[in-house]
């Protein structure tokens, strides 16, 4: 089993949550402390929204189109990822942390790789591309070591 680096910064998050956890195991066996955790209200999009979507007319009075409603449930995720990107970007710079792994769904995980700052991408050294904002901290230590392991 891989030992997980002391000092090690586990980013867990999906659109809504993110858990913020450190590595303060010398030992074989991960003690992942939480440092932060984050929660974002976001009511679904048709609570957030009004009103039907636009129309767009065509040159010369010609054919009509509807324009794509605006994904407010969406628009509202991708912020609170470029928000814990920030933060990440902020602790950075502050020599705070020594070494990342980020865990995200796709989406958020694209969200935050590209609100990264380049100082803080040199600190990634795993990503995993899942959801696992609802699972224990040993489950993420878990996680995180397998992820080394094959990495």
């Amino acid at each position: 089993m891989l030992r997980l680096p002391k000092g090690l910064w586990i980013v867990v998050a999906d659109g809504r949550k993110a858990l913020f956890l450190e590595n303060v195991s010398d030992t074989v066996d991960a003690d992942l402390n939480v440092i932060r955790a984050d929660k974002m209200v976001n009511p679904a999009n048709s609570e957030q929204g009004t009103g039907a979507p636009g129309r767009l007319s065509g040159a010369s009075g010609a054919a009509r189109g509807a324009v794509e409603p605006a994904d407010w449930h969406q628009m509202s995720e991708d912020k609170f990822a470029t928000d814990i990107a920030a933060l990440i970007n902020k602790w950075v710079q502050a020599g705070a942390c020594p070494a990342l792994v980020v865990i995200a769904p796709p989406g958020t995980l694209g969200a935050l790789r590209a609100a990264l700052s380049p100082p803080a991408t040199k600190l990634l050294i795993a990503e995993l591309p899942k959801d696992l904002t609802h699972h224990s901290v040993p489950e993420i230590a878990e996680a995180v070591q397998s992820v080394l392991e094959t990495a």
